[in-house]
């Protein structure tokens, strides 16, 4: 039954995201359960990748540390669309998180999508808002308000909401709504799904275990001025990086698979490449990998 609760959703996410002018790639290696891609799409520089699951509390913290890595590396965004947990429904039009990874439901990613901007995210106790400091104190001063005018009408201190407009604040939702009454929904700021304070997670990459063929390998990268992930669970076995030359999504050709599961990585290599316009690279052995690179830089 879950399995094709799942099989659903992912057609939900690829239907919304092709009917808004999305070029999708469904990835389907590997084939079991637990796997950390399910979708990758791109609209113009608008890029995402996704991991797809009825129930959110099914996806590992190893997938999502793979996904947030190939986020990272290919600077897209990497989120979770999900329906529920074990206990209760999602909330549509919520930023709820998952490993430190953005999670939301498919209502919120067609909002998501359409217009740029969720307001709102889920946080331990409850659920919250950012606001524009700057813009609250502007708006507070053309109203002639007072800190201690606000403060009362809000049922908050005076410090308080001398913290609010003092920086970015993040407010609870019923104190949001409150002040949106007074000066409108311009004061909010988005969640900004691509730079969330929940995205923390680079330094996966560094502390990354990694199997002993790859530990020279990403060495030797990492002297080139890469930025590398590796993962066990997309068809990509090394993601890298380079700030001035662009990205690459590397697949090794291992022995001791079959025919067939290894024109499925392949297959599911190129979807992820060829989507998200990320050069790829075949390769057999990763000596050669590291005398391509130098090539290729020069």
């Amino acid at each position: 039954m879950l399995v094709t609760r799942n099989h659903g959703l992912v057609e939900e996410v690829i239907d919304t995201l092709r009917s808004r002018g999305f070029k999708v790639g469904y990835v389907e290696y590997p084939t079991y359960e637990r796997r950390s891609l399910d979708i990758v799409a791109r609209r113009s520089n608008e890029k995402y990748i996704m991991k797809v699951s009825f129930k959110i509390d099914c996806v590992s913290s190893k997938e999502l540390a793979e996904l947030a890595a190939l986020s990272k590396i290919f600077d897209t965004a990497g989120i979770v669309v999900s329906k529920k947990t074990r206990k209760k429904e999602l909330k549509d039009y919520v930023v709820y998180e998952r490993y430190n990874v953005p999670a939301m439901t498919p209502e919120t990613l067609r909002e998501l999508v359409d217009s740029g901007e969720v307001y709102v995210y889920a946080g331990r106790g409850g659920y919250y808002v950012k606001i524009n400091g700057k813009k609250l104190r502007k708006k507070r001063e053309e109203k002639e308000m007072s800190l201690g005018d606000l403060a009362q009408l809000l049922g908050v201190s005076r410090k308080a909401v001398y913290e609010y407009e003092r920086k970015r604040m993040n407010l609870s939702f019923s104190t949001a709504l409150r002040l949106i009454e007074i000066f409108g929904e311009d004061i909010l700021l988005p969640v900004n799904i691509r730079d969330h304070d929940i995205r923390e997670r680079g330094k996966l990459i560094e502390l990354q275990k990694l199997k002993t063929k790859f530990k020279e390998i990403v060495s030797q990268l990492k002297k080139l001025g890469f930025l590398t992930a590796v993962t066990e669970r997309t068809p990509i076995d090394i993601a890298a990086r380079r700030n001035d030359k662009g990205k690459f999504a590397i697949t090794l050709k291992e022995t001791g698979r079959s025919q067939r599961e290894l024109e499925a990585k392949l297959e599911a290599a190129e979807i992820v490449s060829r989507t998200l316009n990320i050069r790829s690279l075949i390769i057999e052995d990763l000596k050669n990998l590291v005398r391509y690179l130098s090539e290729f830089y020069g």
